[in-house]
């Protein structure tokens, strides 16, 4: 058999998709004409499809082109594997050359606009889509491509038409899908793109980016839940996809409070829990405790010798993360994280016996959250033990008069660069701000005062107000009052927010009063301290 007939046996096999038998084909030709450019060229392309590296081919195509350098193909064949390589610009040049030797294939025309496109040539690019599609009319591809350089170029509703006729004409088109989908987003019609996104994967259950795209959509509508579920999918399915790594920390961190991390950094919140853990818990004890957050607090408990902790933990993320936490600590066995408000418990079902010791950690920066007073009320009459330890036994609240004009311009806000922005101050935090008095621009101007005293062992009113007159000990201008805490773990553990540490994540809260006031030592002011459900806030009341 001569070497044409073995070559057209070849390329019949390979038309047909019988790729082991082309590259056969193309091997016997080879074997009795070693400078076949057609067969060097059909060898390579057949490699190339089987699995071989582009830079493995790429040689054997160039030699090709060396023995015949008018044929449009191998050039455009050239040019593929070049822009497999991420060679744009040799790329371009391959595949300019395959339409200076044929300007009436449609497929390389497209495969100039794809070079083109990578090397920012937006405009180039859109006339070889044209051209693409003038030469060879149902290139859906180039439709396709068109439609992605007209979107580079801003025309959205000109690129709407070319993606929708895409998948019109082939309704099973990957990237045509995804790209309406990115355009539908763009567009904010956030539904049509998730049945955009939810086809592709739909296509292709491995299509990594549709994954990422789906899950910003349920976001946007509310559908948090089903955003995580779908992007812990993705994580199991791709592990290593750094796209999906991070829009799972974006999803998190939407859902969870960001302070979870800084709070296990405090070295000295951590040391004072688990040293009044130590000393309170006795082996066998049931350890109840409320608001789990990382687990860590719960661990510390059993590392002290608690047969049994039960955890409560409202927050469904939070609580399969702190699941997680105590498996991968090899503490599952011993400690139960529910997801639930711990007012649901109930002795006989998530607790055999009333607790031993209980611990909690409501506090936040004005140390008294919402509702804490009534949840640790319910814990003391309904699920712990007469004798029960609780940890923190008390907290003591400090105050002073503070001096603070740079934080005080934003709360509430006013003039800002010498125009009103008063409106501005509906976006703000309400209530008390968190503040650094280690670092930020406040000078005190009293002496701390004795604020509150709550003692968590026993009932207390769940509101109180007080009028507290406090001395200026230095002039100046007293915009506000900040606050601080200190722990009453047991008789001998203390901790307190006031430290100065970088790792304190509580730092101190302040109180802005609505106008400052001017003070002279001796001045006395008049403070309403009050708290209720909600939170502790100080307001002025005159000298």
């Amino acid at each position: 058999m001569i070497a044409s007939d073995l070559l057209q046996g070849a390329l019949n096999a390979l038309a047909e998709g019988r790729l082991e038998e082309a590259r056969a084909g193309c091997e016997q030709v080879l074997g009795l004409e070693p400078d076949n450019p057609a067969a060097l060229h059909w060898a390579a392309v057949i490699a190339y499809q089987q699995g071989a590296a582009p830079d493995a081919v790429l040689g054997q195509i160039e030699r090709a082109i060396a023995l015949n350098d008018g044929e449009a193909l191998y050039h455009n064949s050239r040019g593929a594997l070049l822009y497999a390589l991420g060679r744009d610009l040799e790329a371009a040049e391959s595949f300019h050359r395959a339409v200076n030797l044929n300007d009436n294939d449609g497929a390389v025309w497209n495969n100039l606009g794809n070079a083109l496109l990578r090397l920012n040539r937006v405009e180039d690019a859109e006339s070889c889509y044209r051209q693409a599609l003038r030469a060879t009319p149902g290139l859906i591809s180039a439709i396709n491509n068109l439609g992605v350089a007209l979107k580079r170029r801003g025309q959205l509703d000109k690129a709407l038409i070319c993606f929708r006729e895409a998948v019109l004409h082939l309704p099973d088109f990957l990237d045509a899908h995804f790209n309406l989908g990115e355009l539908y987003y763009h567009l904010d019609m956030i539904a049509e793109a998730e049945s955009q996104f939810r086809r592709c994967i739909e296509l292709n259950p491995d299509f990594q980016h549709a994954y990422a795209s789906l899950a910003q959509c349920l976001h946007d509508q509310g559908k948090r839940d089903e955003a995580l579920a779908l992007l812990r999918e993705a994580q199991a399915r791709f592990p290593d996809d750094e796209d999906t790594d991070f829009m799972l920390r974006l999803q998190y961190s939407s859902v969870a409070p960001a302070w979870h991390i800084p709070m296990v950094n405090d070295e000295e919140r951590n040391k004072a829990y688990d040293l009044a853990l130590r000393r309170a818990v006795k082996p066998g004890d049931l350890v109840l405790e409320i608001g789990t957050g990382s687990g860590l607090v719960a661990m510390m408990a059993a590392r002290a010798g608690a047969a049994k902790v039960v955890s409560c933990e409202v927050l469904p993320l939070m609580a399969d993360i702190a699941r997680e936490v105590v498996a991968k600590n090899g503490l599952s066995e011993r400690i139960t994280v529910l997801t639930r408000k711990s007012t649901q418990l109930q002795v006989g079902e998530e607790l055999s016996e009333r607790a031993d010791v209980f611990v909690s950690e409501l506090i936040n920066i004005g140390m008294l959250s919402p509702n804490m007073l009534p949840v640790l009320q319910h814990a003391r009459e309904n699920l712990l033990k007469p004798d029960a330890k609780i940890i923190p036994a008390a907290a003591i609240v400090h105050a002073a008069l503070i001096e603070a004009p740079q934080l005080s311009r934003i709360n509430p806000v006013r003039q800002i660069a010498g125009f009103d922005l008063s409106p501005l101050d509906k976006l703000r935090s309400p209530g008390y701000a968190q503040i650094d008095m280690a670092a930020d621009l406040i000078r005190q101007l009293s002496q701390p005062f004795r604020a509150f005293d709550f003692d968590f062992r026993q009932n207390m009113p769940e509101r109180d107000a007080k009028l507290i007159q406090v001395t200026a000990t230095s002039s100046g201008v007293v915009h506000g009052i900040a606050f601080w805490f200190d722990l009453v773990m047991d008789e001998e553990i203390v901790y307190s927010s006031a430290s100065a540490t970088r790792t304190n994540h509580w730092k101190q809260a302040a109180e802005f009063f609505a106008q400052p006031v001017a003070v002279q030592p001796g001045d006395r002011l008049n403070i309403i301290a009050a708290y209720d459900n909600t939170r502790i806030q100080f307001r002025h009341a005159g000298i």
